[in-house]
């Protein structure tokens, strides 16, 4: 009785052993996923405020959904990238490079789907390849195709060029309508003089150079890109809140730079921001560091955290963070310890841009204020010390001299 209470307790303990393991591993694993979605959504957010890829993502929004990045190939580079409807290139060219459209893919801001699949050099990998014919006997690629032609009454076959002037090269009589047949095409090496049917082919990369029959060629899927129209709120909300922001700086004054860098005071990191505005008022340098974040139905803490932590780093006067359509209780109070500017809604609510205004408008009054007070208590301290200066010199003057 008692071996088999300690056989079942060791099955059962066993047994616990196992699932808490696996939990373990669950929860594991639950934390990275977290922490990579955490990291996409940070590459998404910095990806919003590049500015080609808010050229891009305009002209798509423009087009109502039915523009399409689709390749092209061009002789010199391969296949390259455009708008269907090219407004505005991407490059200096107007070509929109495959690695940018690739990544935006990754962040899922774009949908990639297949187009074409075509051969490319197994060595570079290369879509610039020319195709040869060769003389299956002597591998030459000096062959000429031909046609081959039948005199019907002398029986006479040979290329059609041999009948020069009409002349049938046997007989000598005349072709005629009626009396003479295309015999089909045909293909003789200029090398050995072998005639045949069908050549071979082989290619060449004029990348690198790279001779290989087409069974070596490798096969490249070519894909073509378009909006993500599950993230067309999303991708509208970050394209319109940033021209929205910009514009209302450089309306009270402010030169602003998208996407704001500025460089780590401890760390020596580069730090980048949505925006960042900078203006002089009264001789005082103002400086507003601006970040925002778009997420449904509300943001989270993590960007917040992130954007307090740069803040912490780099010389701000004024930070303000936007969230998109609303932010969490827990960043809220997150918010409230370091004296953020939060704020809440949409850029195309005017209310929201009016609320901005009104609070950067007060937060420099604030900073003005501030500034002020301390010279003042600057000059009281520089009087102070002045009349005590003074007294001193007053008291030591009135000393007598000792005999």
């Amino acid at each position: 009785m008692n071996k088999n209470n300690e056989s079942s307790f060791a099955v059962r303990s066993n047994e616990l052993q196992f699932a808490a393991a696996k939990a373990s591993v669950q929860n594991t694993e639950t934390m990275q996923t977290l922490e990579l979605n955490d990291k996409i959504e940070l590459e998404r957010r910095e990806a919003y405020i590049e500015p080609r890829t808010r050229n891009l993502l305009r002209e798509l929004i423009q087009c109502e959904d039915k523009d399409q990045i689709i390749p092209k190939y061009n002789p010199a580079s391969g296949f390259v990238y455009q708008l269907a409807e090219q407004k505005t290139g991407g490059s200096e060219n107007g070509y929109l490079s495959k690695d940018f459209l690739e990544n935006l893919a990754r962040l899922d801001i774009l949908n990639k789907s297949f187009y074409d699949s075509v051969s490319v050099c197994p060595s570079c990998s290369s879509t610039i390849i020319t195709l040869h014919s060769r003389c299956p006997k002597c591998k030459s690629h000096n062959i000429d195709k031909t046609s081959l032609m039948e005199h019907i009454p002398c029986g006479f076959i040979d290329q059609r060029n041999e009948y020069v002037g009409n002349i049938c090269p046997k007989c000598g009589e005349r072709l005629i309508d009626g009396q003479f047949r295309n015999m089909g095409r045909w293909f003789i090496c200029r090398d050995c003089s072998e005639r045949f049917e069908d050549p071979e082919y082989d290619l060449n990369c004029r990348s690198c150079g790279k001779d290989f029959t087409i069974k070596e060629a490798r096969l490249s899927e070519v894909p073509k890109f378009s909006l993500n129209l599950k993230r067309k709120r999303e991708i509208r909300q970050n394209v319109a809140s940033l021209e929205s922001f910009r514009e209302l700086l450089v309306s009270l004054g402010f030169s602003v730079e998208i996407p704001g860098l500025a460089m780590g005071e401890k760390s020596g990191m580069q730090h980048h921001f949505s925006l960042i505005a900078k203006k002089q008022v009264k001789g005082q340098d103002m400086i507003i560091a601006l970040d925002h974040a778009v997420s449904e139905p509300e943001v989270s803490s993590s960007p917040l955290i992130l954007y307090i932590y740069k803040t912490s780093e780099v010389k701000v006067d004024i930070p303000i963070f936007v969230a998109m359509p609303a932010i969490n209780e827990t960043a809220k109070k997150i918010a409230q310890g370091h004296e953020i500017l939060l704020i809440e809604g949409s850029a195309e609510e005017k209310e929201v841009i009016e609320k901005i205004k009104s609070q950067i408008e007060s937060k420099i009054e604030m900073k003005l204020i501030e500034a002020e007070m301390k010279e003042k208590m600057k000059n009281q301290k520089g009087s102070k010390s002045s009349f005590i200066d003074k007294l001193g010199k007053i008291t030591d003057l009135g000393k007598k001299p000792k005999n």
